[in-house]
């Protein structure tokens, strides 16, 4: 939670520094700002993708390792007839 706190903040910043820029006439400053903004927000979709994967990732484990039991279950059950 803190981090995506983190990412806002550089987005915010880098709103800030491209306003500078706009404000001074730097286009230094406007792009560096705007390079920050994208970054950060670039930043945010990998963390939320990688989210994603693992609770993707869990659920398909959870998934096979039922269907393991399942199939464990029907071998116990076979060799003891």
């Amino acid at each position: 939670m803190a981090n995506d706190l983190e990412k806002k903040l550089e987005q915010v910043k880098g709103r800030l520094k491209e306003a500078a820029g706009k404000i001074t006439d730097s286009e230094t400053l406007e792009l560096k700002g705007k390079v920050e903004q994208i970054a950060s927000k670039l930043s945010e979709t990998a963390s939320d993708t990688g989210k994603e994967i693992k609770q993707k990732t869990a659920a398909e484990l959870n998934d096979l390792l039922e269907t393991l039991e399942q199939k464990l279950d029907k071998a116990k059950n076979k060799d003891n007839k």
